[in-house]
């Protein structure tokens, strides 16, 4: 055991072709199984678990704004790397105790069910805290042993084959909850602190794998003093640019974001297999999606890709709020699935671009400080945003906005409501405004091999067509839903074209 913690701390001078191929295995064995812990330990399980020992829906968002507000904890993990500028032994002892208070959850039902909100709330802070912290430390290795011309290609084939496992594990333990609950109604909460520790298992092997990935000897580590260290990313002013869109991105999409599962379960009212079914099919479509997205971003560049595939994803929280009108109607389901396919494809592209692109805008040698510092501020404008969408939920509530169309006759009188919002129906509007604006910041970001042409998004929308109207052979429904999609990303790359006239261009591991 000490010279397995002795060998996580020593590093070497330069990395030999064979240590990148090592690399890229081992970050796909680290990709694939942190995924799978993801699944089983967050998602519908984490929501249903927590509704299930008691939790309000206050208690619920509050996970989500404890997983936003756990980004701050970077800064103490940027110190914590010029003082020991280890990468690999601080991304691989910090996310294995990130993960090992998992198994404090998994006894609540046993030992804690009592308090057991509070008592998850606990230790969701822990593990979301220390988890955090290794992130100046694993975004740096990463920009060292991920070459940036393969990023695209690299980081899709890694989200691809976690997405395959996520799938399975969410498709399986669906149907052990189901099944443990129709068997043994009183004893439910056992089947989920099974899943969690399953999900911690594969979390530790993920660990092994992390603690096997070569760390080149980091350069002139703290001779900068901390202060201007922080203040440098501001000053580029093209990094700038990336910043105030990462605030604005993560601001629109948790305005909505953290609501979308309480608004199937209380206002559109389906059973949570039916919300686990939506969950499977936005993994598949994310799943079938992604190489194709890491093509595009290798011979595109990321940009483009986070233009169309941002623009797919705001299209579909404005979707939400033409689920109810004002009730649940014949399309609601097929809405859903529509959503949840579209939503799918668009979140394989924006995970892949963003990265992408934040990476290759991050200089070798200052690579931690810059993902940092884009970090804690996303982290910040993020955390808020639930807050704010709560607090809209609730002004919202008693108010109403509907527009109907009438028609009358001498023997009956026929109304249709084209356009009924409440409550969560104005913040998912909110939510596509401010990200819209966010899309429109884009514009403004420079990439280096980005091509001069906004045309390149018009080609990009042509090629992601092709698969979309493929998933219907109804005519209505592929013009009604699928052919005006398209219609609107052309638009966008009309308006949120790829370059600026005026502008002069100066993840840790899943826990």
């Amino acid at each position: 055991m000490n010279n397995y913690i002795t060998g996580l701390f020593k590093t070497q001078e330069a990395l030999t072709e064979k240590d990148y191929k090592d690399s890229e295995h081992l970050l796909m064995v680290d990709g694939i199984f942190a995924m799978g812990m993801g699944a089983l330990c967050g998602g519908p399980f984490l929501a249903a678990f927590a509704l299930a020992i008691g939790a309000s829906n206050y208690e619920v968002g509050m996970l989500t704004t404890i997983a936003l507000l756990s980004q701050l904890m970077q800064l103490p993990g940027l110190f914590l790397l010029r003082w020991l500028p280890r990468r690999r032994a601080i991304t691989t002892i910090l996310a294995t105790l990130s993960r090992f208070c998992w198994l404090f959850i998994a006894f609540i039902p046993f030992l804690f069910k009592g308090r057991g909100m509070s008592f998850m709330i606990q230790w969701f802070l822990i593990s979301a805290v220390v988890g955090s912290a290794c992130g100046p430390a694993w975004n740096s290795l990463l920009r060292e042993i991920v070459p940036s011309t393969q990023i695209g290609r690299i980081f899709a084939k890694r989200m691809a084959l976690g997405s395959v496992l996520t799938l399975l594990l969410t498709l399986v333990g669906g149907y052990f909850v189901d099944t443990w609950k129709s068997i043994s109604p009183d004893s439910m909460l056992y089947s989920y602190s099974i899943l969690f520790v399953l999900g911690l298992l594969l979390g530790l092997v993920s660990s092994a794998a992390l603690a096997r990935v070569p760390d080149p000897t980091m350069r002139n580590a703290a001779q900068t003093p901390m202060m201007e260290t922080l203040v440098t990313p501001l000053k580029d002013r093209n990094f700038r640019q990336l910043i105030v869109f990462s605030a604005l991105w993560n601001f629109a999409l948790n305005i909505s974001g953290p609501f979308f599962i309480i608004y199937m379960l209380d206002s559109i009212k389906i059973s949570m297999t039916m919300v686990t079914l939506l969950t499977v099919v936005g993994q598949l479509s994310n799943l079938a999606f992604l190489r194709m997205w890491g093509t595009f971003t290798d011979r595109y560049s990321s940009k483009p890709v986070l233009v169309v595939s941002g623009t797919m994803y705001l299209v579909t929280i404005l979707a939400w709020s033409f689920t109810t009108m004002p009730d649940t109607y014949f399309l609601t389901i097929p809405l859903l699935f529509v959503i949840n396919i579209v939503g799918g494809c668009a979140c394989a592209g924006i995970n892949l671009a963003s990265t992408g692109i934040a990476l290759k805008l991050s200089p070798n040698d200052k690579a931690a400080a810059y993902m940092t510092v884009l970090g804690l501020i996303g982290a910040a404008a993020g955390s808020l945003a639930p807050l704010v969408g709560g607090l809209l939920a609730d002004f919202f509530a008693s108010r109403e906005l509907a527009l109907s169309l009438t028609w009358s006759d001498p023997n009956r009188q026929l109304s249709v409501s084209a356009i009924n919002f409440r409550a969560l129906d104005f913040v998912f509007v909110i939510s596509f405004v401010v990200g819209l604006y966010s899309m429109h910041r884009l514009r403004f970001v420079k990439e280096e091999g980005e091509l001069p042409n906004r045309d390149v998004i018009h080609d990009l929308v042509d090629h992601v067509a092709v698969p979309l109207r493929q998933l219907t052979t109804i005519d209505g429904v592929r013009h009604l839903v699928f052919d005006n999609i398209v219609k609107l990303l052309q638009s966008a790359g009309k308006h949120l074209h790829l370059t600026h006239d005026h502008h002069t261009p100066d993840v840790r591991p899943t826990t």
